[in-house]
């Protein structure tokens, strides 16, 4: 298939971590960090209330975003206690639903993934003239962009023995980059940026990176404009989460840097229960009661036996009240957001910068988003180009998952099989 005769063109764009924040914080005072992103808005729309799912955590929302469906749909959840089989499991990619990129080259359309890992081998695949995958080792925003561009110049990209060489754009193109993520964590060196010891230090490392990245994606919609394409293109930028901030803030001790998991397991087990911390692959001792999963910064309480809904009320009346203690939810509210049935029967959000990271070490300005806290549910989302409108402000509440039926309309498909997202219709023009 000759892609330039492809007459839509979809380019989905995801910057994991990027929390609306973020974006807050970078034209706080007139800095303007995103000065390409807000001239973007200026002919696209701009969703001011963009959320996510839960658990808030990479791989289950980047197949959420990519399936338009929750976990529950998908499957993959993370990680979570089964009571059935008594053991912790781990998923890794794990999808039971249909992805965009496999509905588009399904009905016709080819599809292309620059790094945007879960469609690789789920509608992309690597070495594949008209589908395919392409990743490069310890690529930063930057080499990324660079692929994508050569890509729709027609240039040959990716690695020796995997080269491939497209005819155009294809009709889907998805590009992730994860820099946002691994410098808001601030566990290390990541993509060149060292750690640091202060959040504010932690949030100014994220937007200089937020700010090059910027000027990135104005180099990069230049290159579609000079390719001829940019009028037939729809453009997505989102995320899969944000990112709350945890550990000890400053360079003086301030009582966040150790884990609060210790004083909630006393507490739980103050009320009679016998409480058990496992991770993956671990199974419950036959004594306990209730067995708590931690991730980084949430615990997924799960009763090792049945329980009564009563027990439930105990023990949110226990640490409701407590300093450390944010949002909590229970296993009906969790499913009416889409959870997985059996992630957890009651979720326990710190709230920020607390947390219940399973290690008793001193934790420094770190940030996590498996959180229900405003800080790793709030996103950044935007669309500009084609059958979208210009200028628009998009101020009712929509979730991330939204943007699969959405971009399948911009292409004039059908929708993946398994999505349940809306379409929406409010940022689109009428056609």
């Amino acid at each position: 298939m000759d892609t330039r005769k492809q007459k839509e063109h979809v380019v989905y764009i995801n910057w994991d971590g990027f929390a609306w924040y973020y974006y807050e914080l970078a034209n706080k005072n007139g800095s303007l960090k995103t000065h390409f992103i807000n001239e973007l808005a200026k002919s696209g729309v701009l969703f001011t209330n963009a959320y996510t799912g839960i658990p808030s955590i990479t791989n289950p929302m980047q197949t959420a975003i990519v399936c338009g469906a929750w976990p529950k749909t998908t499957g993959n959840c993370y990680r979570y206690y089964d009571r059935k089989t008594n053991k912790v499991i781990q998923f890794g990619r794990e999808n039971k639903a249909e992805t965009i990129a496999e509905a588009a080259v399904r009905q016709g359309i080819n599809a292309a993934s620059v790094q945007q890992f879960i469609l690789q081998d789920r509608g992309t695949k690597a070495g594949d003239n008209k589908n395919p995958y392409i990743q490069y080792e310890k690529a930063d925003y930057s080499l990324r962009f660079d692929t994508a561009i050569k890509l729709i110049k027609g240039e040959a990209v990716g690695k020796w023995g995997q080269r491939i060489r497209l005819r155009g754009i294809p009709g889907f193109l998805a590009l992730y980059m994860d820099d946002l993520d691994g410098i808001g964590h601030n566990n290390g060196t990541t993509y060149g940026v060292r750690q640091v010891k202060t959040e504010e230090d932690r949030v100014n490392s994220v937007l200089k990176r937020l700010n090059e990245m910027d000027e990135k994606l104005e180099e990069f919609v230049q290159a579609s404009k000079d390719a001829g394409i940019y009028d037939d293109t729809s453009f997505i930028l989102t995320s899969d989460h944000g990112m709350a901030p945890y550990g000890q803030q400053d360079l003086e001790y301030d009582g966040y840097g150790y884990t609060k998991l210790i004083d909630l397991i006393k507490t739980i087990e103050s009320l009679n229960y016998r409480v058990d911390v496992l991770d993956k692959g671990q199974g419950a001792s036959h004594d306990a009661d209730i067995v708590i999963v931690c991730v980084g910064l949430e615990a997924q309480l799960t009763f090792a036996r049945d329980y009564s809904d009563d027990e439930i009320v105990r023990i949110i009346n226990a640490v409701k009240d407590k300093p450390y203690t944010g949002a909590i939810m229970t296993r009906d509210e969790m499913e009416k957001r889409g959870a997985m049935e059996g992630f957890a029967d009651l979720l326990i959000s710190p709230k920020p910068p607390y947390s219940f990271q399973p290690s008793r070490r001193l934790f420094i300005a770190g940030g996590q988003h498996d959180s229900l806290d405003e800080s790793a549910q709030h996103i950044f989302s935007m669309m500009w180009g084609k059958g979208i409108k210009k200028g628009y402000v998009y101020t009712k509440k929509m979730y991330n998952i939204d943007f699969a039926r959405t971009m399948a309309k911009l292409l004039g498909i059908d929708g993946p099989k398994d999505a349940t997202g809306g379409i929406l219709e409010g940022a689109l023009l009428q056609r």
